[in-house]
């Protein structure tokens, strides 16, 4: 059984009747209860779209971060808080596009031997390139999620370069 509730203590006796005599006319509402929706099960086939998907990966809207479905759970919050120490380092500064996709792919190739290794790719902002950004990030950007040996990547913490530097981890690519 509801108690009926008392006006606060900070009432006076003239507010109270004003209250008492505004909502005594007030009516419940009666409701019937709703109906539940039973609950749907889950497809357990995947489509191939989700496959496709999950092989693709997920990637922020700047292209600042990229990770696949499969990720160990935590790896990639480890990755953006620097846990992962970076065991090797490119620097594509001052390179074209053609150079620098091609120096990235021999990098990365040679660097996956071990699984949930992480790398440092030193691509630039841009900030002095003509066209207001740089190219060679992209285009680099756009090579690492294209490989299937590149589990996540993101901005690098500002000891390591900041938003002009991304940790790379990879995942044993070759046998």
């Amino acid at each position: 059984m509801a108690k009926k509730s008392r006006p606060g203590p900070g009432l006076s006796p003239e507010d109270t009747e004003l209250f008492r005599a505004a909502v005594s006319k007030v009516n419940r509402l009666d409701h019937e209860p709703r109906a539940l929706q039973p609950r749907q099960k889950r497809p357990k086939n995947r489509s191939p779209q989700t496959d496709q998907r999950a092989a693709q990966g997920i990637s922020g809207e700047e292209g600042e971060l990229f990770y696949r479905a499969n990720l160990p759970a935590g790896a990639f919050k480890e990755l953006r808080q620097g846990y992962f120490r970076p065991s090797a380092t490119i620097d594509l500064h001052r390179q074209t596009v053609a150079q620098a996709e091609s120096a990235l792919l021999d990098f990365i190739q040679i660097h996956t031997d071990f699984n949930l290794k992480c790398l440092l790719v030193i691509t630039g902002k841009g900030s002095h390139s003509p066209e207001g950004y740089s190219p060679v990030r992209f285009a680099a950007l756009d090579l690492l999620q294209k490989q299937p040996w590149i589990h996540a990547y993101c901005w690098a913490c500002p000891k390591d370069g900041g938003t002009g530097a991304f940790y790379v981890l990879t995942r044993k690519g070759r046998s």
